[in-house]
This record gives C-alpha cells, sequence and structure tokens, in this order.
C-alpha cells in the first residue's frame, strides 16, 4: 500500500474556477444512466402527481449535500412538485431509524452507513450518488505546533472521526495500516465534524479526521478561535483510497413502493441538480454558502470539493464494502457483491 509522506501545514490555494470535475459532453451522455440509477424504473415511471409532495431529507452539511442544496434553491424540487425540507444531521447514522419509522423520507450520508444497515437487515435503496473523494476533501490533522509530523507516530494516540464505525474511521485505519499502526493501536473517539477543531485545541484528540467545508472553514479561523492546524496526509493520496464513492442518497425499499412517483420526481430534480454540480464549482459553492449558515463564501471560494458522479454501479458499493470487510465492520461471511447489488435494483 502507497501512503503519501507528511505534508506541509494545511495550506488551501483557490481552485481554478476553468476546471471542471466532468466535462459538459461527458455529463449529458451520462443523463439517461443516472436516472436509472437514481431509481430503478424511476425514469420511466409517469409524471402524474407525486404521492407525498412534502418530504424530509436529512444530510450531512458537507460538499455531498451540494445537489440538494442546489435542487432547493434553483427551484428544481418545487417544478417537480416537491416541498423539500433539508435536515442537517451529523451522520446518516444517526437517522437509519428515522428512515425506517417514516420520520425521514430520504438520507444522504455514506455508502458504508447503508451497506452496514443492510447487511443487519434494514432494506435499504441507493437511490443516488452524492459525491467521491478527490484531493484535499479528507485529511488527517493536528494542532498546529503539535509534535506529531506523521501518521508513523499516531501509535497510542487519540484520533477523533465523526462516527464509530464510519468511512472516516476506516479510512484512518487504512492510512495507518501503511505505518504498521493497527486499529487496536489507536483510539478513536467520537466528534462531530463541526467541533473537531474545538476538540483539537482542548487536547481532547491528538489528532481529526476532518472533511471540508469544516477544513477550509478552520484554517480561515485565527488560532485562539479553533484555527492553527498542521496537516498529516491527504487520505486521497493513499492509493487504494484515491477518488473512494464516499456519499449517496438512501430510502427504504418500503418507501420506494409506496411513493414510486415521489421517488421519480426526487431522482430527475437532484440528477439535474447533480449535473450542475459536476460541471460547474461556481454553483456549487454559491449553494453551500447560501444553504449551510456557519460557511462563508470566503470558505466555500477555497474548499475542496471531490468529485460528483452521475451514477451509482454495483462495483463502487463494492468497493466500500471490501473497506469495511477488510477492517471487521463486516464480517467475512457477508457476500459484499451480492449487498451492493441488491441496494440498487
Amino acid at each position: 500500500m502507497h501512503v503519501a509522506p507528511a505534508l506541509a501545514p494545511y495550506r488551501p490555494a483557490r481552485p481554478a474556477r476553468k476546471h471542471l470535475q466532468i466535462a459538459a459532453a461527458a455529463a449529458a451522455g451520462l443523463i439517461a444512466a443516472s436516472l436509472t440509477a437514481c431509481g430503478t424504473s424511476a425514469a420511466g415511471t409517469s409524471r402524474a402527481a407525486v404521492e407525498k409532495p412534502s418530504l424530509t431529507v436529512a444530510v450531512v452539511p458537507a460538499s455531498g449535500a451540494a445537489a440538494v442544496y442546489i435542487a432547493q434553491q434553483d427551484g428544481y424540487f418545487a417544478a417537480a412538485g416537491l416541498h423539500v425540507t433539508i435536515k442537517p444531521v451529523i451522520s446518516s447514522a444517526t437517522v437509519i431509524a428515522g428512515l425506517v419509522n417514516g420520520s425521514v423520507d430520504v438520507t444522504e450520508g455514506q455508502w458504508t452507513t447503508g451497506l452496514a444497515a443492510a447487511a443487519h437487515g434494514v432494506p435499504l435503496h441507493a437511490l443516488a450518488p452524492g459525491n467521491s473523494g478527490g484531493p484535499g476533501l479528507q485529511v488527517l490533522v493536528v494542532p498546529r505546533g503539535s509534535p506529531i509530523t506523521s501518521p508513523a507516530q499516531l501509535r497510542g494516540k487519540t484520533i477523533a472521526v465523526n462516527v464509530i464505525p464510519g468511512l472516516a474511521s476506516l479510512m484512518t485505519d487504512d492510512v495507518l495500516a501503511g505505518y504498521q499502526i493497527k486499529p487496536s493501536q489507536v483510539h478513536l473517539v467520537t466528534v462531530g465534524f463541526p467541533a473537531m477543531a474545538a476538540a483539537l485545541a482542548a487536547h481532547r484528540a491528538d489528532a481529526a479526521f476532518m472533511v471540508e467545508p469544516y477544513l477550509s472553514q478552520t484554517y480561515t479561523r485565527p488560532a485562539g478561535h479553533g484555527g492553527g492546524i498542521q496537516l498529516l496526509t491527504d487520505i486521497n493520496q493513499v492509493s487504494d483510497l484515491q477518488g473512494f464513492p464516499d456519499t449517496g442518497y438512501m430510502v427504504t425499499r418500503a418507501w420506494l413502493a409506496k411513493y414510486p412517483r415521489t421517488a421519480a420526481a426526487f431522482s430527475r430534480a437532484l440528477a439535474r441538480a447533480q449535473r450542475l454540480a459536476a460541471t460547474s464549482r461556481p454553483a456549487v459553492e454559491h449553494a453551500m454558502a447560501k444553504g449551510i449558515p456557519t460557511i462563508s463564501t470566503q470558505t466555500a471560494a477555497v474548499m475542496a470539493l471531490g468529485g460528483f458522479p452521475l451514477g451509482i454501479t454495483a462495483g463502487n458499493l463494492e468497493r466500500a464494502g471490501v473497506l469495511m470487510q477488510q477492517y471487521g465492520v463486516l464480517p467475512p461471511s457477508v457476500n459484499v457483491t451480492a449487498l451492493a447489488k441488491g441496494m440498487i435494483r
């Protein structure tokens, strides 16, 4: 396994606006595929009045949910006959019960959370893609001035992640494996992404797994106000984690069966917004700054975004399942190929 060496202090550079993560022509060619992936037969469903016009969508307020903010602010949901209430959550793991009992209609979150729930008998359907990894999107950091200058020094240390087990803890395990550090040789603690900087400043953790936009947000603060961080490694520079399928939108199979026209309408509106996110950084910046009160236009302008895939494949989900199995989140007896296929059928 290749792991990148320790890097310099985190100093985000404003991304070039001329760079598009996916070419517009390619996006147009993938429209049909994305609609199919976003709701099985939903793309062919009649556009008759939706069964459930008011929806609650739980999202982690980060770049993975950019399409929801775009679709709401630009009127895509309204044009589809939907009124969407966006509910911010720390992790999609906290709302699986809400999906099952109907208090939440759709959740956006890590595919690892969905796969874990499905493996434990919760019948989930992968409705649409969220985002994938990219340079600077997910990193391991320490407080500036920390004696820890390399992941190799994290043996025996406390590392903050947003949920255990989850994508952050699995990626942390994978990074440390490159330094011959076993999961049992570090102490993981749960801290919400918005509180990571405070946890580091208060020495409740020696290191933290941070994601955008909270990473750039922390960097722009004065050191005495929760800022001042030192980058240990960019997760995307670990070879087997590059471009990792991070997040997506999930519903229960019972919900999909009960509200097929609603699922189709939501999928179409979201796919339209996802295509815009994939081809227009300014659209993402505007939506994030407007939709998330804690994100300033300054932060939105410098934050890393990762990728915005236009479809879901069983291979993407299987990749997440293999990582889970590798670090004991899924037992060896689980057929991850069948599990992944089952979520997109």
